[in-house]
Parts: structure tokens; sequence; C-alpha cells
């Protein structure tokens, strides 16, 4: 499995550093784990602008490469832009890469992201540069294998008729031996409300799966019966796509006793095959926890949610 890495950077820096990387990048391409693409690849004629767009979307990885230059740079500035976008948006990885001194930390944009080579130490600043590479070689191998674990992890069988079961409606297609949630579901439109409770107005589920991971912490209420299981399906195959980890969570009868961590384990454990939680970031993991309503220690559970970057919630 190929992760695609953009190369965002200003023409003035590539060379020697954007050769220099592809260089030592080489080794990680030779054993399949990367290709990369950045705007040399645009051939004569061909439109320059949707190309970018396009392998932007398209991209696992983004290395911004960080210099005096970049930074003045309208296009590299674009690109940035693009990148912290698609990072909310499907959880794209960005990683700067600091190419010279300059004064990138009070760039409020990414001096919040962990930058490459260690503690931000320009490549420039090596006396042998190859060295500065090397550490960049290494940080970019273990986002890279991290990725693709991420990438390849596999539910199990039991959860995926789960996923795609409609229960109730099987019985009213008696054409069909069994009938997928993707034969039927359409999706429905919502209230919005922000964190005061004041209304923003309506949205289409349709509208809240493309902006999903522009919604943190979700509640989602509703009448027993009205989609909210349903809705919670549909949510964590989404997340799969953005290449996050969503652990599905409803438990009636116990009411959601014992500790809501024992609970995720669990949970995972049930949902995915031949992997430990424990070596998933938890910031990649998103607990879903259907029919919160029936739980007693309401706040001892939200006390421990809010400690992962994304929540959804059903009431």
């Amino acid at each position: 499995m190929r992760l695609k890495i953009f190369i965002s950077y200003s023409h003035k820096d590539e060379i020697p550093y954007i050769e220099e990387f592809r260089k030592h990048l080489q080794p990680l391409k030779d054993n399949g784990f990367v290709e990369e693409w950045y705007d040399r690849k645009i051939l004569p004629g061909e439109d320059y602008e949707r190309k970018i767009n396009n392998n932007l979307e398209d991209a696992d990885i983004i290395c911004l490469f960080i210099s005096v230059n970049s930074l003045s740079s309208e296009s590299c500035k674009k690109e940035k832009k693009k990148a912290l976008e698609l990072r909310i948006k499907k959880g794209v990885v960005v990683i700067p890469i600091i190419l010279s001194p300059c004064g990138w930390q009070d760039d409020r944009d990414i001096n919040n992201l962990l930058a490459l080579p260690t503690d931000g130490k320009p490549i420039s600043s090596f006396s042998n540069r190859d060295e500065g590479w090397l550490d960049v070689y290494n940080g970019l191998k273990k986002v890279i294998e991290k990725e693709i674990k991420i990438k390849q992890l596999k539910l199990t069988e039991e959860f995926e008729q789960f996923l795609q079961s409609t229960e109730m409606f099987e019985l009213a297609h008696s054409k069909k031996d069994r009938v997928l949630l993707d034969d039927i579901f359409v999706p429905p439109d919502l209230n919005e409300y922000d964190e005061l409770k004041k209304y923003k107005g309506k949205i289409s589920a349709e509208k809240l799966l493309e902006r999903l991971l522009n919604y943190p912490k979700i509640i989602i209420a509703g009448e027993d019966q009205s989609g909210k299981t349903t809705l919670c399906k549909i949510i964590f195959r989404k997340l799969r796509e953005l290449n996050l980890v969503p652990v599905y969570i409803s438990d009636k009868k116990s009411q959601l006793k014992g500790m809501m961590e024992n609970m995720i384990s669990k949970a995972f454990k049930q949902q995915y095959k031949n992997i430990d939680i424990n070596d998933i970031p938890k910031e990649k993991i998103v607990p879903i926890i259907d029919d919160f309503h029936y739980a007693k220690k309401k706040e001892k559970h939200l006390n421990y949610l809010a400690t992962y970057s994304y929540c959804i919630i059903t009431v």
C-alpha cells in the first residue's frame, strides 16, 4: 500500500533542498511505501492549478518545506491553507520541514504542528546536511508506518454485518434475501445548534458527512427509531474513509456501567481484527456512543470522552 506525499515548496529552494529530500526518500519509495508528487511532474499544456489541487486532495501526507522563500510566496501560502483545510476535513497528515532559519514559529497556522528535523532545527544548520535529512527520514518513516497500519485495519465479519444491517426494513423487501443499509439509506435533514443551544439552521446529513472533521464533538438528539443508530453507522464508515479509527458503543442493558476506557477497549477488540488498541494513537480514535441517555454516570464519562480529539454521542 503506497501513501502519496505532496511536496509544497518554493521554487527558490528546489536546488539543493528538494532534490536532496527526494534522494533521501528513495528507500521508502523502493520498498513500495510511498510515492511523492510535486509540481515538476506537471506536463506542458496541463492545467497547472487543477493539477496541484487534485494532487493535494489525493495526498495522504503533505510536507510543507519552510524557509523565508516559502513564507513569502503567495502560491506556498495557498497550498499551506489548502493543506490545513484537508487536515481538518480529511485527517491528512501535515508536516512542516524547516529548511533554513526563518520566523516560522510566529506563523500561527503551523507553529502548533510538530516540525522536522527534531525540534524544528533547520536543515541548513547541520554541519552535515545528510544528518539533517536522516532525521527527517526517520521522523517521516514513523508517520508512514503508523498511517499504513491504520489504513490496513480490518473489521470483524460480525461487525461488518452490523454496519450493513437494516433490521426492521428487511422484512419489507421480500425479493431480497438481505437488505443492506446502502440499499435504502437516504441522508436526513438535521437541525443544527451551537454549543450554547442556539439554532443555526438546517443541515443535511450529507453535508455533515462532508464536513465531519469540522465538528470535533457532536451530539445527535432524536426520538427512538428516528435513525440515530443508522446515522452512527454511516458516520463510522465515513471516519474509516478519513483514516480515523471509530469505535462504536451501545449498552442500554448495563447503562454504560464501569470505566469508559475499558468499554472502548472491549468494543475495539470486537470490531477490529488482529490489532491492539494500544498500537493506535489516541488522536486517531473516535468514540461513537449510541443511546448515551441511558448512562448513569454521565458526567464521569463525559470528562473522559473530552480527552479524545473527536467524539460522537447520541441521545
